[in-house]
């Protein structure tokens, strides 16, 4: 699946910048994750080298020494004085991660970029190894004179500890700085983009780096972190402002490509979904994919694991991914913070990998209907704030990521939202509102379990057979203009199709097909109640009211169903039954209740699913057992049968052939071909499955090897 890993790390390990010293750290973050990394067509570091004012203070000059991320905390607040304690509030006080730092020049940081790209190619000489470097809009990652002295005219934006954010449009005032590509100054009114255009194509032909990554927003918003902007105050919306906001954000680009024509372009983006940054910021991110500007994509957000919004998170990636600007997008997973003294792994997941296992189970369509899950993969980061790099933490997550990974979908969920990607962000300004809350209404109902795994622009929907969804219910907002969409939405209607509507009362009453239709001013209940009226029922009991819901993903791989689960509170019972009954998730125990089935999940979840019952009471299990016999690769054993009706999917290879048996299973004779008492389904709503009723007791789902078949 991921074609390019990137392991993202700052400067701290250098703890000394002597070549010994260098090829050491180099050599062992290459052996450090090997057993993730190989076979990788592309390895990828990414230095956090400082902020990015590096690149706009460079001279030239390789002996010029710069600020570099030698510090904990907001870098640009006061430093720490040496009589006061350390234990001073990092947003408050800039500290020293270790004594006596070494100064850093863009000589040694030209010789750490040679030694990486060295010890890549010698460890993985089939790999194509590059080296990435950063730029950010805030005050967070080292001292900056650039934005916070000679330029704080740029800062225009709300941002961290009241310092501001760098304005991507903003024009820059006259000095007599000798930049390498204005030795004698900057004229006045130069544009952002066209100074980080020309530093970046000077630096890093001359530092060896392949391409810049933009952080937090640039290039997009200037108020990243908020759902407010210059088309939205917080309480009331400007659409005359949108014209303007979104022609001058598109200029940032071309200027920055004008002065910077062939370096690629990785980019952070907000916090935030594609409706809501539009709406309150006017980022037009349609106009930015199909401007020609070499960029990839903006991943997931960190929320998740920094304020527990998990919904936010699932919202960005699935709409700012239904729409690619090439052919990639990425995923990008949090286990260590460089500059805030956490390590996201530990004290902010506590080892649990549900940020791993759930934005891991979306996927987007694409223009031919086939599913994509993420192809590029980075890591934030492999080092801590303390510049450590503990080899604990690294072997605790690679056989999640490598599972993650096995398990990535490969057909559409059982829900699929299309979203109107482009509708939204070349809208004029009478779906601010709608787009807005509809967004912030999602966002609420995925932190509070409703299981959305999958989307599709609006525009590749419009160009897909109907039959490629008949599995999945459709979610799609009310609202966009999009006639050949909406076409296709009412033939999908008229065939049996399940849809879900939600939006405004006026919105929801112009719509003219068949539909379950859900207002976005009520609670997210009604959402979940209407994906109930289609077979899918998610209901939690918990023991206070105050209690936060799990967050639950529903993907599908190889003819099995996946339940990825963050579960906030252990306490929490969930309660779950599909269209073919009840899902008994391999490895748990469950409880039956009225149909559903009952699990308390632990803090995170990843569980396979291949069995579904119809059975009102009683205790089941799935499990793996040894198959002891040479015929089967694989034998799931399912208990607590009691008259049953059940439903099982064998893996894709097999789907057909499997065979079931009874409870000694010694060899063919105890098992059942699906001729004998079992049933091949092919379901068009449901998949291919083996169906048999009146089940008691113990059997035995059986996968032969292909030879065997």
């Amino acid at each position: 699946m991921f074609k390019s890993i990137t392991l993202e790390m700052s400067l701290k390990p250098f703890k000394q910048t002597d070549d010994a010293f260098i090829e050491k750290i180099c050599k062992g973050v290459f052996e450090q994750w090997r057993p993730y990394i190989k076979d990788r067509k592309t390895i990828s570091v990414m230095l956090w080298t400082a902020d990015g004012s590096e690149i706009l203070d460079y001279t030239g000059n390789l002996d010029q020494e710069f600020e570099w991320c030698y510090l904990l905390g907001n870098a640009n607040m006061p430093m720490l004085k040496e009589d006061e304690p350390i234990s001073s509030n990092l947003h408050a006080k800039a500290q020293i991660y270790m004594e006596n730092p070494p100064k850093m020049t863009y000589r040694i940081l030209k010789k750490i970029v040679d030694t990486l790209k060295y010890e890549g190619k010698r460890q993985f000489p089939d790999a194509e190894i590059l080296i990435g470097e950063t730029f950010d809009i805030g005050p967070e990652f080292a001292i900056s004179d650039f934005k916070y002295n000679r330029h704080h005219e740029v800062c225009k934006g709300i941002g961290c500890d009241a310092l501001g954010f760098v304005d991507c449009t903003a024009l820059l005032k006259a000095d007599n700085y000798p930049y390498a590509a204005y030795p004698d100054g900057l004229p006045e009114n130069t544009p952002m983009g066209t100074l980080l255009g020309k530093q970046t194509n000077i630096f890093f032909k001359d530092m060896g780096f392949d391409y810049i990554w933009l952080s937090n927003g640039m290039g997009f918003s200037y108020t990243p972190w908020d759902k407010v902007g210059k088309i939205f105050d917080g309480k009331q919306f400007y659409p005359e402002k949108l014209s303007a906001t979104k022609e001058k954000v598109v200029l940032f680009w071309k200027y920055f490509r004008e002065a910077c024509p062939d370096i690629p372009i990785h980019t952070r983006g907000t916090n935030h979904s594609v409706g809501i940054d539009y709406a309150t910021d006017g980022v037009p991110l349609y106009d930015i994919y199909n401007g020609n500007f070499n960029i990839t994509p903006p991943p997931n957000s960190p929320w998740a694991a920094i304020n527990d919004d998990i919904g936010i998170e699932i919202l960005g990636q699935l709409t700012r991914n239904c729409e690619l600007p090439q052919n990639d997008y990425m995923f990008r997973y949090y286990l260590h913070d460089i500059w805030w003294m956490n390590s996201p792994w530990y004290d902010r997941y506590e080892q649990n990998p549900y940020d791993i296992y759930i934005p891991m189970a979306l996927s987007r369509i694409d223009e031919n209907g086939d599913v994509q899950p993420p192809t590029l993969m980075n890591i934030l980061a492999i080092d801590n704030s303390m510049g450590g790099m503990p080899d604990c933490c690294a072997n605790e997550v690679m056989p999640h990521l490598l599972k993650a990974e096995k398990d990535a979908p490969d057909e559409p969920s059982p829900v699929v939202m299309v979203y109107p990607m482009r509708e939204y962000t070349t809208n004029q300004g009478d779906l601010l509102s709608e787009m807005y809350y509809g967004d912030t209404f999602l966002q609420k109902a995925l932190n509070n379990g409703f299981p959305l795994a999958t989307a599709v622009s609006t525009d590749n929907f419009a160009k897909h057979p109907i039959e490629v969804y008949k599995k999945s219910v459709l979610l799609v907002p009310a609202g966009f203009d999009n006639h050949t969409a909406k076409e296709k939405l009412a033939e999908f209607a008229q065939n049996g199709g399940k849809i879900i509507v939600y939006g405004s009362c006026e919105k929801l009453e112009k719509v003219d097909f068949d539909c379950k239709k859900v207002d976005i001013s009520g609670d997210t209940d009604k959402l979940m109640q209407a994906l109930s009226e289609f077979g899918w029922s998610i209901k939690f009991k918990t023991l206070k009211p105050e209690i936060k819901l799990p967050a639950i993903t529903i993907h599908r791989n190889d003819n099995a169903t996946y339940f990825s689960v963050y579960n906030r509170n252990t306490t929490t019972e969930t309660y779950l039954k599909t269209p073919l009954g009840a899902p008994i998730l391999n490895g748990l125990d469950t409880r039956l209740s009225d149909g559903y089935s009952v699990y308390t999940f632990s803090r995170s979840e990843h569980r396979e699913c291949r069995v579904f019952v119809k059975q009102k009471e009683g205790i089941l299990r799935s499990r793996e057992m040894p198959v002891a016999n040479r015929k089967y690769r694989r034998k799931i054993q399912i208990t607590g049968l009691e008259n049953a009706e059940v439903f099982l999917f064998a893996e894709d290879y097999c789907k057909t052939a499997a065979a079931v048996g009874g409870y000694e299973f010694r060899n063919d004779n105890d098992m059942n071909t699906p001729q004998d008492f079992w049933e091949v389904i092919n379901d068009p709503e449901n998949g291919c499955y083996l169906h048999a009723k009146n089940v008691s007791g113990t059997i035995y789902l059986a996968m032969p090897f292909p030879d065997q078949m």
